[in-house]
């Protein structure tokens, strides 16, 4: 019974555990570090335009203006003529009321004017007088005197003037 031998003590490797713990403990904070770098969505820069923004309706007056400076009515070009003042009106609704005006129908547009409540009355029915004049020289070649194409002009500055802020 002399090769029985008694059992040892428990090894002391506090300092080994405590390494050892220490290790995994900096490896995982690496691959977190390393994570979430790598997968961090970068916020895209802040827009800052070098010049600011025209209002809307500085905008279409811009638009306006130079419409009336290409003297399109004197050349005899009536339809380029409504088609531009129409798409000056329309694409000032657009950034004005935040509607997509260029891409509906006179119809879609005056409808959903009618329900959003952005013109009173008389504006609705000065714009449905202007838009269906357009359409009538852009789509059935209805031929315009120049003091139709002037009034219609006027009454394009006119919802400008009476819609701006």
């Amino acid at each position: 019974m002399n090769d029985i031998k008694d059992v040892k003590p428990p090894l002391d490797l506090p300092d080994f555990w405590w390494i050892l713990w220490l290790l995994l403990a900096v490896i995982a904070i690496a691959a977190g570090i390393y994570f979430f770098l790598r997968h961090k969505k970068s916020a895209p820069a802040p827009k800052i335009p070098l010049v600011p923004e025209l209002p809307a309706w500085e905008k279409a007056y811009q638009s306006l203006e130079a419409l009336r400076r290409e003297n399109l009515l004197d050349k005899g070009l009536y339809k380029e003529f409504f088609t531009r003042v129409s798409d000056i009106a329309r694409l000032y609704m657009e950034n004005r009321f935040d509607i997509h005006a260029p891409h509906m129908t006179t119809d879609e547009f005056l409808y959903y004017l009618g329900i959003t409540g952005h013109l009173n009355d008389a504006q609705k029915v000065s714009l449905k007088e202007f838009l269906n004049s357009c359409d009538m020289v852009k789509f059935a070649k209805y031929a315009p005197t120049t003091n139709e194409a002037l009034r219609n002009f006027d009454l394009a500055k006119r919802l400008v003037d009476d819609t701006r802020i």
